[in-house]
């Protein structure tokens, strides 16, 4: 017979209780009808159950069982008739509990239903703590966190005595405190903890310096490995230092007033600034604190059990390159904000509608509203900078197509669906503005001033005007181009390469209307679907194919190299390559296994990362990669209970300006400026 604890909760944390379990309850006889509508709403440390029953049965008893964090295995009998709600106490945070229940019949008991509930905390954290430093006084301000809370209690330390912590214990309406009689140009550490009735929040921590001058700006002090971070000497309040020097860890010593680093290793690491002041050398410690990867996430909104993940999008960022944005695809779809400094997720916005998404996203470059599209007719949606719906456009069909586009003045924004219609959207308000069928799934937009270039699935490409809609020239290429792929443009922002089936690809000039170079055979062994094509600074094209190889042409589209991927199976679709400033390629597997790719420009291999140490199904990507200020971003798929990855990896180089598949900013716009 199975463990059984009996829990006994005060102070109505259970809706009655009975005093002996039952042993005599057997699982025998006629069937006995199950509860109905069973639900699980979480609280803090607690779950309330309610469900109902047909009509005309009565059960004499209810059990409700579930198991603990440690497996251990939870029954008690509810002991009341006729109640159908049950709040269950004592639960751990942030672990996922089923709960089954029973109906009691006398000696028989029904079948099992299960509903499922993740407690979370109702003491939040002090979420925006800020510390101002001034001579031998710093100034902490936040916000409040919760109309709950009772107080705070603040600690603080030097780092030259960290076991000398002092405490102050402040009123719940401060949100500003002032620390002083400090001693300048000595890192301090101040803690801020939020009181409630249950308990404390997770601690808010800021250290800050007091000092008659700052000495030294640092662009974050929460970073990731490979991610580069500016030092910069304060030379105004200084003016006549001199032998100013940095020292990173394992001994690097760098000078200079302005100098950029990306730490190599993961933890709390200290930067020692040192200047000649006069006769004296003075000497600052920095204290960053460095996570492995830029981002790791693979807490994702599901559909029931259903896992979730990325298929067939792409990150993109804020026009001021802080937030980084993405949207899940299976069975629910959902856009999720993190903030690149911390890591750390901001908001998520999920539409009240379920629908799986099988498409890019794309940011505003002037307000930085963001939009996306489900695989479901009437899903069009605008978010604003803050995870608040902005609009919602119903005429488009599913949008399983090309990645949206902006115009430049940020004023419209152009769609097209997997049916072949084309639409220009008002963005402020999301009126349509107007709206084309061309007649197959669209494949790829480009704003080009006045010209909307729309690119499908078929083999036109059509330039239409940006401001009626109207056609104003066609071009037709021999092979299709490849679906929901995007186009890559030249430095010269007039030419064009669209990536095709069969192995082909095609150099169009935009400007002029006119195929270049049609349909040219670029793969040979196992022609297949082109995917996401990049255009490097010196002008080669760079692209990942379904046949498993990911290739380098020169701009006539001459294959200078290949390199083939971890199987035969997808390795590079829908891949979404990436080309830094030194001319290096990245390209993530599709299929298997998953590694993060690095090429130079003549096409050695500088690394090949592996991503994850799930299974193989798990870890493959089918989305896409971004790269901004040293990381390289990519979303994995995911598969059977094991959520897709967003991650960060720093690789130290930043993007280059040339344009990928899905556009020349890190808005991901579509637009030619």
């Amino acid at each position: 017979m199975k463990r059984l604890i009996n829990i006994l909760m005060l102070t109505g944390m259970l809706v009655g209780f009975t005093g002996c379990w039952d042993d005599e309850v057997v699982e025998a006889g006629a069937p006995r009808p199950q509860v109905e509508n069973l639900k699980a709403v979480p609280g803090d440390e607690e779950a309330v159950v309610t469900w109902t029953m047909p009509d005309g049965w009565n059960p004499t008893d209810f059990i409700i069982s579930y198991k603990t964090p440690e497996s251990e295995t939870v029954s008690y009998r509810t002991g009341k008739l006729g109640e159908y709600t049950y709040t269950i106490g004592s639960l751990v945070n942030d672990y996922q509990y089923s709960f089954d229940i029973q109906a009691v019949y006398g000696d028989l008991i029904s079948g099992a239903v299960t509903a499922i509930a993740k407690p979370s905390t109702s003491r939040f954290p002090v979420a925006d703590l800020t510390a101002d430093a001034t001579s031998e006084m710093v100034v902490l301000t936040w916000t409040r966190p919760s109309l709950l809370v009772k107080g705070y209690t603040l600690t603080y330390f030097s780092e030259n005595n960290p076991s000398d912590i002092r405490t102050m214990n402040l009123a719940a309406d401060i949100e500003t405190v002032s620390v002083d009689r400090l001693t300048n140009d000595i890192n301090y550490t101040f803690t801020l903890v939020a009181e409630y009735d249950r308990g404390q929040s997770a601690p808010a921590t800021v250290k800050a310096m007091p000092t008659l001058a700052i000495p030294y700006y640092v662009s974050t002090t929460e970073t990731a490995v490979g991610m580069p971070v500016h030092f910069t000497f304060n030379r105004e309040a200084y003016t006549n230092a001199g032998n100013v020097t940095w020292t990173f860890p394992g001994n690097i010593v760098k000078s200079g007033d302005e100098i950029d680093y990306a730490f190599t290793s993961a933890g709390t690491q200290t930067v020692k600034l040192s200047a000649q002041i006069g006769t004296a050398t003075r000497e600052w410690n920095i204290e960053m604190n460095v996570r492995e990867y830029a981002i790791w996430n693979t807490e994702w909104v599901q559909d029931g059990t259903n896992w979730n993940g990325f298929k067939g999008t792409c990150p993109v960022f804020s026009p001021d390159g802080s937030t980084l944005y993405i949207i899940t695809f299976n069975k629910v779809t959902v856009l999720y904000a993190f903030d690149i400094a911390s890591g750390a997720k901001k908001w998520q916005y999920e539409p009240a509608a379920k629908s799986g998404s099988y498409n890019m996203l794309t940011v505003n470059p002037v307000n930085g509203d963001i939009y996306f599209g489900t695989q479901t007719a009437g899903q069009f949606y605008c978010v604003n900078n803050e995870g608040n719906l902005r609009w919602t456009f119903t005429e488009a069909q599913s949008m399983q197509a090309a990645a949206p586009a902006v115009n430049a003045a940020g004023t419209v924004v152009y769609i097209g669906d997997r049916a072949g219609n084309a639409f220009a959207i008002d963005a402020a308000t999301g009126a349509k503005k107007w709206g084309v069928s061309l007649g197959t799934q669209c494949a790829g937009l480009l704003v080009n001033g006045n010209e909307l270039v729309v690119g499908t699935n078929g083999t036109a490409i059509f330039f239409l005007n940006a401001e009626t809609g109207a056609e104003t020239a066609k071009i037709t290429l021999e092979k299709k181009m490849t679906d929901i792929s995007g186009f890559a443009v030249a430095a010269d922002k007039r030419t064009v390469y669209v990536p095709q089936n069969n192995g082909c690809m095609s150099k169009i000039d935009i400007t002029g209307h006119t195929v270049l170079i049609d349909s040219k055979v670029c793969t040979s062994a196992s022609p297949n679907n082109m995917y996401e094509p990049v255009v490097a600074p010196n002008g080669d094209v760079f692209v990942g194919s379904k046949d498993s190889y990911a290739y380098c042409f020169d701009s006539n589209l001459n294959e200078k190299w290949n390199y083939k991927g971890l199987d035969g199976n997808n390795a590079f679709n829908y891949s979404h390559p990436c080309v830094d400033t030194e001319g290096n390629f990245y390209i993530t597997s599709g299929q298997k296994g998953n590694k993060l790719f690095v090429f130079s420009p003549t096409g050695n291999l500088i690394s090949d990362t592996r991503i994850g140490n799930d299974t193989d199904a798990a870890d493959k990507q089918m989305g896409g990669n971004n790269l901004l200020n040293g990381v390289v971003y990519s979303a994995l798929v995911g598969d059977k209970g094991v959520n897709g990855k967003l991650v960060g990896i720093g690789v130290g180089y930043d993007r280059a300006p040339g344009w990928s598949t899905h556009g020349g900013d890190p808005c991901g716009s579509c637009c030619i400026k």
